[in-house]
């Protein structure tokens, strides 16, 4: 049944938050810079005049300014600028957001129905109706601006809006323009990479041999039986981690399965480390430490997402970036885990980042000198798996410690400045964000090892054949 009406000032906005999408329609003509000065304009209109006399479309028109009305152009300037030799792939995330957030808005409020079993805000309708109407946007702003049949453009497309549909539906404690945008682009641009022109030595296609589906499914439903009694995870951690660990075995071989198995067991045995004292501060992890769906799926996503592109058998230089980047997901999520359950038991004096302020053991946030040292070790201990299983070379270790720290301070630094405008980011949001930073880091650090300069992120990425 209907959940609620929609306000006149809420049907404006959602009016004015679809036709600016209309505005990726001169992506067909624009250079990259002067589209990204048209994005950049629109945000710097939305930051300083707006205010002056389009409150009626805020939704809350006491404040200053709108975080979504902002968040959306900051969004497409960003994706302007990563597919700047690629702004047929901006237009179809432009398309997604522009069309996908105001009906999935319109549809579930409207129509209503059950609600998503993960977030009981959102509903199955709103869901599919971004799903849908996002893949059309997407797919008809692709096709004009590209030049390209819209069948084709549609089926180039129309997973990616299913990916933004999931990603919108989360609770994540960030506005719905941002979140979306960034993961198909991440997503889109892993999927698609092409070679990196200017690179040295011979090209190293992505990933190892090949495991049969039916080899995959067996040996994670043996160890998905075993974890239940065993009492490592919760019955939905262990349905998830059959699940994520037949896709990361079956696409990307032993070796990515042998990364994912430090983090899981390393990670556990981190977490059940102290438990008693960690339980008294209350920092310890729930249903001691047996980890459910949630937490499986916030760590292993991104992961499982580039072992999906590396069996695309893409060829992406000499130096094996989408390994690389699985290592550095990984090692993120270790380092976090490590981080937080050895700063909680041996840090002395915590501190925020941004603000280098001293708070108490167990703040959302905080880092330690014994939490940076238990995060380099954690990196470490992933990095020195992805190498001796021959996902890439020891002397390339290095990438993935320095990305899985890097991804670990990162999730400290976005819960700080959270906190401090007072917006809570949801937990597993934040881990998967540690995670993708850990991967990005690590690409960016093998892409500029093999072209011997910085690489400019997504500079040469278009495909949609």
């Amino acid at each position: 049944m209907p959940s609620a009406t929609i306000s006149v000032g809420e049907w404006g906005r959602k009016a004015v938050h679809a036709g600016m999408g209309l505005f990726a329609l001169l992506l067909r003509w624009l250079s990259w810079p002067i589209a990204a000065l048209c994005a950049a304009g629109a945000l710097l209109f939305n930051l300083f005049a707006l205010p002056a006399f389009g409150r009626g479309i805020y939704r809350d028109g006491a404040r200053r300014r709108d975080v979504g009305i902002v968040a959306y152009p900051a969004t497409v300037l960003l994706v302007i600028l990563l597919f700047r030799h690629a702004l047929p792939a901006a237009a179809a995330i432009w398309g997604m957001m522009a069309l996908g957030d105001p009906m999935a808005s319109i549809v579930g409020r409207t129509v209503g129905g059950p609600a998503l079993p993960w977030n009981g805000k959102k509903t199955w309708t709103g869901s599919a109706a971004y799903a849908v109407f996002g893949a059309a946007g997407g797919a008809l702003l692709m096709a004009f601006s590209g030049r390209v049949a819209v069948g084709v453009a549609l089926s180039a497309f129309a997973g990616f809006a299913l990916l933004g549909a999931f990603v919108e539906s989360l609770e994540t404690g960030l506005d719905d323009n941002v979140v979306p945008g960034l993961a198909v682009a991440f997503a889109w641009a892993s999927l698609h990479m092409g070679p990196l022109v200017g690179a040295a030595g011979p090209a190293v296609v992505s990933g190892g041999p090949r495991v049969a589906f039916a080899t995959a499914l067996a040996v994670n439903a043996a160890i998905a039986l075993l974890s239940i009694p065993l009492r490592l995870v919760a019955l939905s951690g262990s349905i998830a981690g059959f699940v994520a660990g037949s896709i990361i075995l079956h696409f990307g071989g032993w070796g990515a399965y042998a990364v994912l198995w430090t983090f899981f067991l390393f990670g556990t045995l981190a977490s059940k480390l102290g438990y008693a004292r960690k339980e008294k501060l209350g920092t310890a992890q729930a249903n001691r430490a047996r980890r459910g769906a949630r937490h499986v799926w916030a760590n292993v996503s991104v992961g499982a997402w580039i072992v999906f592109a590396m069996r695309a058998r893409v060829v992406a230089s000499s130096v094996p970036v989408l390994p690389l980047a699985l290592a550095g997901s990984f090692a993120a999520a270790l380092a976090d885990t490590f981080g937080t359950e050895l700063g909680t038991l041996y840090g002395r004096r915590p501190l925020l980042l941004s603000r280098m302020k001293a708070v108490p053991p167990g703040t959302r946030g905080a880092v330690s000198g014994a939490g940076v040292l238990g995060g380099v070790l954690g990196a470490f201990l992933v990095a020195a798996a992805g190498a001796a299983a021959g996902l890439y070379s020891w002397r390339l270790a290095v990438v993935v410690v320095a990305a899985g720290v890097a991804g670990s301070l990162a999730e400290s630094l976005l819960i700080d400045l959270a906190a401090r405008r007072e917006i809570r980011v949801d937990h597993e949001f934040c881990n998967a964000f540690n995670t993708l930073v850990g991967a990005a880091v690590a690409w960016e650090i093998a892409a500029s090892i093999a072209l011997g300069r910085l690489y400019v992120p997504f500079g040469n990425v278009w495909g949609i054949a």
